[in-house]
């Protein structure tokens, strides 16, 4: 088989993969519009999401190999394309999960005792102490735990304990259990792990180390890269951070971590552009 019969064929592969993934996308849509959602249905969307977005990096790379350099700039546009979608897709499925948390058996379960009762189960994600994710845990904590008029202060701070692991365990380690210490608690996690500027560095600091990817035709690499900096724009964003601000960060950053080849088509786009 000559190398364009392989390319076709890997391209028809992939066709078919991408409407797939168009049709579980449409899915989706229409399972999130009705009144009440099936959360089980959404998580096995969510799940062939993942499979279809391994099968088409698989593919993209592949083809990204065999084609010639003046068909990558167009390929790679689709390709992301695609990558965007499968994104978006999956991160509206995941935020509705977040919201029904406590049907959702995936996270860490909480059934602690207090006083010799037994705590109503309340399932949230753990904070080990990565600064970046502080103001994902906090908002979630808050809501269900901490403005919960149901709940004593210890109880609130045993939850609070069970959801700690790593640094943040360790920063209130020293704490013991009661109504006092858990506001204290909550003081030491926000000053240490809280702090607004703190976080921007955080992140600034994420988009200064990422990795370069050396070989053009390195797919996964490239999508993984465009999705660092893309979640990290955007949380930057979150924090009242606009691009325009670090924009002139960015270029040397591209310019560092994509391959020669792709710094060329970008520089050449600019260019017509007029930019």
């Amino acid at each position: 088989m000559s190398v364009d019969e392989t390319i076709d064929r890997n391209r028809r592969n992939r066709g078919v993969v991408r409407a797939t993934v168009t049709n579980v996308i449409k899915s989706v849509e229409a399972e999130l519009a009705k009144e009440v959602s099936d959360i089980e249905v959404l998580q096995d969307k969510l799940n062939i999401l993942v499979k279809r977005e391994t099968d088409l990096q698989t593919l993209d790379e592949t083809i990204n190999g065999q084609i010639k350099l003046v068909e990558f700039e167009k390929e790679v546009e689709h390709e992301l394309e695609y990558s965007d979608s499968i994104i978006r897709c999956k991160g509206k499925i995941r935020r509705f999960i977040d919201k029904h948390r406590c049907s959702n058996v995936d996270a860490a379960v909480i059934t602690r005792q207090v006083n010799n009762t037994k705590l109503p189960r309340i399932v949230l994600d753990k904070f080990g102490g990565d600064i970046r994710k502080f103001h994902e845990f906090w908002p979630s904590f808050e809501a269900a735990v901490h403005n919960n008029p149901s709940l004593t202060r210890v109880e609130k701070f045993n939850y609070l304990r069970s959801l700690l692991i790593g640094d943040a365990a360790r920063a209130i380690s020293g704490l013991n259990l009661t109504n006092e210490n858990y506001d204290k608690a909550v003081e030491v996690l926000k000053d240490r792990f809280g702090q607004k500027q703190a976080v921007i560095s955080a992140y600034m600091n994420t988009l200064l180390s990422l990795q370069p990817v050396r070989r053009i035709n390195d797919t996964l690499g490239l999508r993984n890269l465009y999705d660092e900096i893309n979640n990290s724009i955007r949380s930057l964003e979150s924090l009242g951070i606009d691009i325009d601000s670090y924009g002139n960060l960015l270029y040397p950053i591209l310019d560092r971590c994509i391959p020669v080849e792709l710094m060329l088509l970008f520089n050449r786009d600019q260019v017509v552009k007029g930019v």
